[in-house]
């Protein structure tokens, strides 16, 4: 049987870092084994679903790449086929009207837990015949004697005692289903053959299998995914820091680190951490998912950013930075939270950044941040002082490094780029700085970093004689003396 799995979420929130996971174990599942992965939106919480939630969905899908091979359906839409079904056990006795009233039903718990019971319905209305359609609610005719068994692809085999489950809604008063009754009802309609789903949700096996057999219906497999939990062990929540997934394409991570991530939580190969797409799919199996609650740890999905960032290539890497400004509202700033960051950030100039005249001076740019950016937006705060006119100097850069030694090499420098326009080359900028330290008899470092305070502000930069080059390229020749010269103005004079 072609396998076919499926993902549900409800629009009743953005898209939280747990269904991602669900959804690209189900993704890679279907992917290895040449099936189909679909897509459904569970959107009969009419007051809680909202049309921006199913938008963040659906683009949070498509950010890392996890696309339905069918047209998603939307259970709003299928209001129809749902009262059909409900018809049918209706007339097949499998299923009957109830009108309880909402304090019967209270005072039904209360009494049951008053006597150490599980609360459950009491099969009042079971059979009547009196029930008006008209504000009551449906409930399924569960049996109430014999097992029903469930091999688990991840946890194994349990048995449900019928007794437990009683005459369960799988109709609101208003008509519209339940969630036991319109997941059971779709995914027979769709044909998913595994439900991968998270094990938070196992305890509704029982009463969805019941529903499966109430309608004769074939029961297709379930693989229960251990929960993500936060750092203190409890269930990952916003406590725990951003838990939507598309937070994390604004904090500057990349949507192929972000999966390699999440697959890790909970399914291993061996000791390999960094996984690209095509190697998680020729590689993933249920047999490899891991029973013990997996952790959530940001500084481990960080490092792992860094190996993805590293891993692509000057072109590829511009393209995702580039793509990450332009998901950036205009007037954005990046939070001071974000890993990495020495300040919030403005969006810089996308369309000169995208100017395909500028193209290689944006890349060499890009290239020189890559080896120390662990997210894009790390690249962004190393990249700014090539991006601005108008730098901000860090004081205790200044403070250390523009010191009475610092002026005579920064006149220097200023004078020879006065007469160097354009600039040469990287290798000739070296050798100039070099032999300009050599004839000052002093250390090049005495040389670079003075002029790297002096042109980013900063006592970190790409190598010196790169950063002069980017500089001119990105702002133009004059740049570069009217940062050195602002920069002799911040020495202190001598007494």
């Amino acid at each position: 049987m072609p396998v076919r799995v499926r993902c549900a979420p409800s629009p009743t929130g953005y898209l939280h870092i747990g269904v991602t996971r669900t959804a690209l174990f189900n993704f890679l599942y279907a992917r290895h084994n040449q099936g189909r992965f679909l897509l459904r939106i569970e959107d009969t919480d009419k007051e809680r679903s909202r049309e921006e939630y199913t938008r963040s969905i659906q683009e949070g899908f498509a950010w890392v790449g996890i696309h339905s091979d069918e047209p998603p359906i939307f259970q709003s839409q299928r209001q129809e086929y749902y009262q059909s079904l409900f018809n049918q056990l209706l007339s097949e006795g499998k299923a009957y009207r109830c009108d309880c009233s909402k304090e019967r039903l209270e005072e039904l718990r209360a009494s049951q837990s008053a006597r150490g019971l599980t609360p459950q319905y009491d099969g009042h209305c079971r059979e009547r015949t009196d029930v008006s359609p008209a504000g009551s609610v449906i409930r399924l005719k569960t049996p109430h004697e014999g097992t029903v068994a469930l091999q688990d692809s991840i946890y194994g085999e349990f048995t449900f005692n019928n007794a437990d489950c009683d005459d369960y809604v799988i109709a609101k008063s208003d008509g519209t289903p339940t969630y036991q009754f319109a997941v059971v009802a779709d995914d027979h309609a769709q044909g998913v053959t595994l439900v991968i789903r998270g094990n938070d949700l196992f305890p509704s096996t029982h009463r969805q299998i019941l529903l499966y057999q109430a309608f004769a219906w074939d029961v297709p497999g379930f693989a229960h995914l251990p929960m993500i939990l936060g750092a203190d062990k409890q269930k990952l929540s916003k406590r725990h820091g951003a838990t939507s997934l598309l937070a994390y394409r604004a904090m500057g991570y990349l949507p192929q680190a972000m999966c390699n991530y999440l697959v890790r939580l909970g399914w291993a190969y061996g000791d390999q951490e960094v996984f690209q797409m095509d190697e998680m799919i020729e590689k993933f199996t249920i047999d490899s998912i891991g029973k013990s609650p997996a952790v959530f740890n940001p500084d481990k999905l960080l490092w792992l950013n860094g190996e993805h960032i590293r891993l692509l290539g000057i072109s590829e890497l511009t393209e995702a930075w580039l793509d990450h400004l332009d998901h950036l509202d205009e007037d954005q700033v990046y939070l001071e939270a974000a890993p990495g960051t020495s300040q919030p950030i403005r969006v810089p100039d996308l369309a000169a950044l995208r100017n395909p005249s500028h193209r290689d001076w944006v890349e060499l740019l890009v290239g020189a941040c890559q080896g120390r950016s662990s997210t894009l937006v790390q690249l962004t705060d190393h990249a700014l002082p090539f991006l601005i006119r108008d730098i901000q100097y860090d004081a205790k850069a200044v403070a250390k490094v523009l010191n009475a030694e610092a002026r005579i090499p920064l006149t220097e420098v200023l004078g020879w780029v006065q007469k160097h326009n354009p600039l040469p080359d990287e290798n000739r900028i070296h050798e100039f700085l070099d032999n300009l330290a050599k004839s000052l008899d002093i250390g090049l470092g005495k040389v670079a970093q003075p002029v790297r305070v002096a042109v980013t502000g900063r006592t970190v930069s790409p190598p010196i004689n790169t950063t002069l080059l980017i500089l001119e390229k990105s702002q133009g020749h004059g740049i570069l003396a009217e940062r050195l010269q602002k920069a002799l103005l911040l020495i202190p004079k001598a007494e």
